[in-house]
């Protein structure tokens, strides 16, 4: 595991309306990806209006319509000059927690972002570079990194061949 010895937590929402900037890619990823309601889902678009989509390119947008309860649609994507590029699509709620510790998983140095799922669960969304990762998570912490099988699986049955 790669990190600091004290990981720096923020917890936030995706609440902010679209800059101006952003309005015409949001509309055409809308077009794509609600085609049947896209009008209604711009309107409804909130933004993480932070430093990740300006510094990073990744920009977090939430759609508030169509939701079941208070999970909505979710959408990581990169942002480049011509649209927004969607990389993972969630049901999650509003609030997302984000930390500065980094893990590798698979080699790849990640950073976890957890969204909010149904009933208290957690969907942990790890960042890797251009690509991401999505795992369910019942009862598990903040930066728990990937961890072996704690109750191995029990061998195959051995098939008798009759």
């Amino acid at each position: 595991m790669i990190g600091t010895a004290s990981a720096q937590v923020a917890r936030f929402r995706i609440e902010d309306p679209l800059p101006d900037e952003l309005k015409g890619r949001v509309a055409e990823l809308m077009h794509s990806e609600r085609a049947e309601d896209a009008e209604a889902a711009f309107r409804a678009a909130k933004v993480d209006d932070g430093h990740l989509w300006r510094k990073h390119g990744v920009l977090l947008l939430r759609v508030e319509t169509g939701c079941d309860d208070d999970l909505c649609m979710v959408i990581i994507g990169q942002v480049t000059d011509q649209a927004i590029v969607p990389r993972l699509t969630l049901r999650a709620g509003p609030t997302i927690t984000v930390g500065d510790e980094l893990v590798k998983i698979w080699g790849v140095v990640s950073s976890l972002f957890i969204f909010e799922g149904r009933e208290g669960l957690k969907i942990h969304v790890w960042s890797r570079g251009d690509k991401w990762l999505a795992d369910a998570c019942g009862d598990c912490s903040f930066g728990s990194g990937a961890r072996s099988k704690e109750d191995p699986l029990p061998p195959p049955s051995i098939k008798s061949s009759e």
